[in-house]
């Protein structure tokens, strides 16, 4: 089985490095070529032999494609990831937010737990190697879960859920929280130390559960307890820890707003919800994104 992974960040270093246990023919790539991987977990740091190929480069055509870019990439990828498709490859969206299941045949979301950053040298790993799914029958894709099974060398979970529509709505909220207090404070997760910020993230939250609760076309509703998860979540990580928004705000990058604020309020559409909150950090995110051509 022929696997290519899109994106050497963290969620596709881990990725690869997870499958590059098995027998199946892997190909990671990204914008440029690199000769290997490092990658720190905790107090361990560990060099990885497997190479990264200039995406634009690479002409082969692979059973399973994850993409496992920032979204942002995505509209730079629609030429190119049709070329190395054939008409069954399963594609793998290992992204953050929600609204581009259909830009390619045989998509396949998966909510991501994957918590990692990209450094100068190296990728720091702080948390979670899980992919969730929607639990129905692929091909290629059911194949590597079944090896990933049964190979103990494998810590990285490709779980199927019936519960998958809920779990990837959770997520989106859980992202709307915190990616936004962190974008747009140029700070990671020490900043849920400070109550003030704590209760504005929580009203963010109460927010963006009102739009999926009543605008949403799934049929999904959320609890709002699910507010309370969300802090745990968000208090339990290590201080240093950032978002993938906050990271490209301090490095000047254009964001992933569009699918994941952007998103709720594209949901919210005319729903006759008030959301001021996530109105006003919506406005400045789409005022981050101006640049000047």
């Amino acid at each position: 089985m022929k696997i290519g992974i899109i994106g050497a960040g963290a969620v596709g270093a881990i990725i690869a490095t997870e499958l590059s246990n098995l027998d199946v023919e892997l190909k990671l790539m990204a914008r440029s070529n690199r000769d290997g991987l490092t990658i720190k977990t905790g107090e361990t740091v560990q060099y990885h032999k497997i190479p990264v190929y200039d995406i634009d480069t690479v002409d082969d055509k692979f059973d399973l494609i994850f993409i496992a870019s920032k979204t942002p990439a995505l509209k730079d990828l629609q030429d190119k990831i049709p070329t190395l498709m054939h008409e069954d490859t399963e594609i793998v969206f290992a992204l953050n937010g929600m609204g581009y299941d259909n830009m390619f045949s045989h998509g396949v979301p998966a909510v991501v737990y994957i918590s990692g950053q990209q450094k100068e040298d190296y990728i720091e790993h702080f948390l979670n190697k899980k992919l969730l799914i929607e639990n129905k029958q692929y091909k290629a894709l059911d194949t590597l879960i079944e090896q990933m099974q049964e190979n103990p060398s494998v810590e990285l979970q490709i779980v199927k859920t019936e519960d998958f529509k809920r779990i990837r709505y959770e997520k989106l909220i859980v992202n709307t929280g915190v990616n936004t207090v962190t974008a747009l404070s140029q700070n990671t997760a020490r900043i849920f130390k400070d109550q003030s910020v704590v209760m504005f993230t929580r009203q963010l939250l109460n927010e963006a559960i009102d739009i999926v609760n009543n605008c949403n076309p799934d049929g999904v509703t959320i609890d709002e307890n699910f507010i309370d998860t969300a802090m745990n979540m968000y208090l339990g990580y290590p201080a240093h820890m950032g978002t993938s928004m906050y990271y490209d705000v301090i490095q000047d990058k254009p964001t992933e707003f569009q699918y994941i604020q952007g998103f709720l309020m594209t949901l919210k559409g005319n729903c006759s919800i008030h959301t001021p909150i996530l109105d006003t950090v919506t406005l400045l995110l789409k005022a981050y994104e101006i640049r000047d051509n």
